[in-house]
């Protein structure tokens, strides 16, 4: 797709029944470096602020005509046109359905080219069609008997009851008596005596502290069956994780925590597909790899405006994800997108090519 044309070309998609079929759209378009010459690999990375919000604009209003109901954006981008990526996103999406800004750590090795800070981030703005339609982005589960302390500092002071049975108790049986237990920070108060008997209490338990949950919710969680634990005196109520719940992802992905590859990976993974000639901006396989298994399933549609060497579609093909690869470049299609997937297609299937959209 020559990116001038977005707004021209993309829609084409519509007439072959691709209208809201897209479950997932991750876009990595040049940063806009603004050196007067400057580039990205083979792309042209010197527009205007205002030329860079009117390409981007032309591509994102066909993005979303492409979204399912409940699909996802996911527009990488770097501090130059951060706040520029948002604006546009909140007028075309609408600030309610932004999911939220993913800082993901690209690099092992800072440059110190900068008179005042070293840059190690880029950003990834995720925004929903619908949020209210937008499943979570969970990845793996709770743990089982991870504790949580109801007492946080700061919060507002409720009164918590909790029915006979329903605490378990470290510190001995016997009855205490109503008082004080705060400790620095945590103003909290035995409200009534409570007796202990078999490491449970066998009558009501009231409290006052400031709460991480409202009384509401540890109610529910009581009536759901949930495990509290006071360990020690000042009594300090824990609730304990029952496990196996989908845990939602953070907004920090980093080689320092997790494992997250980045650009180093990034350009061995592109040294072994392409030796000697290393397509010079893609993006590591294990971030797409994140990306499309928090926001696609098997048979999913997942669309990349600037497919470049073509890491997205080739981890959705590897997925089991459908895709549609949208390049401006036709060196870089001829020389690493077609390539790189034609080796990925079992059983002799051909990629088809639609020259209107200069693929």
């Amino acid at each position: 797709m020559h990116l001038g044309d977005a707004r021209r070309v993309l829609p084409r998609f519509l007439a072959v029944g691709w209208e809201s079929s897209v479950k997932l759209c991750y876009l990595d378009p040049p940063f806009n470096t603004r050196g007067a010459h400057s580039t990205r690999g083979l792309y042209r990375d010197h527009r205007t602020t205002r030329g860079w919000a009117d390409l981007m604009g032309e591509v994102l209003q066909s993005v979303h005509s492409l979204l399912r109901e409940d699909g996802s954006l996911w527009l990488h981008v770097d501090a130059n046109e951060l706040g520029t990526a948002r604006v546009l996103c909140d007028e075309l999406f609408g600030a309610d359905n932004s999911a939220g800004i993913i800082t993901w750590e690209r690099t092992r090795r800072p440059a110190y080219v900068h008179g005042q800070m070293s840059s190690v981030t880029d950003f990834v703005l995720v925004y929903a069609k619908d949020r209210r339609k937008l499943p979570p982005l969970t990845e793996g589960f709770t743990r089982r008997g991870t504790r949580t302390p109801l007492a946080h500092r700061g919060n507002r002071v409720v009164e918590l009851a909790f029915p006979p049975g329903t605490v378990r108790f470290n510190c001995g049986d016997g009855t205490y008596t109503a008082g004080d237990h705060s400790s620095p920070g945590i103003d909290a108060h035995l409200t009534k005596d409570v007796t202990v008997s078999g490491g449970r209490n066998t009558t009501w338990l009231h409290m006052t502290l400031p709460s991480r949950y409202s009384a509401a919710k540890v109610n529910q969680l009581i009536s759901d069956g949930a495990e509290f634990l006071i360990p020690k005196v000042p009594f300090r109520i824990s609730y304990i994780a029952p496990g196996g719940r989908p845990k939602l992802v953070t907004n920090l992905w980093s080689w320092q925590f997790g494992g997250m590859e980045t650009n180093e990976d990034a350009a061995r993974q592109q040294q072994e597909l392409f030796p000697g000639r290393p397509f010079t901006s893609a993006k590591p396989e294990g971030l797409l790899r994140r990306i499309l298994d928090l926001a696609s399933e098997p048979g999913d549609v997942v669309l990349d405006c600037f497919a470049g060497s073509g890491t997205t579609v080739a981890v959705a093909q590897k997925l089991g994800r459908r895709w549609i690869a949208v390049e401006e470049n036709r060196q870089t299609m001829e020389g690493y997108l077609l390539p790189r997937m034609s080796s990925l297609l079992e059983n002799g299937s051909e990629i088809e090519v639609r020259a209107d959209v200069h693929l």
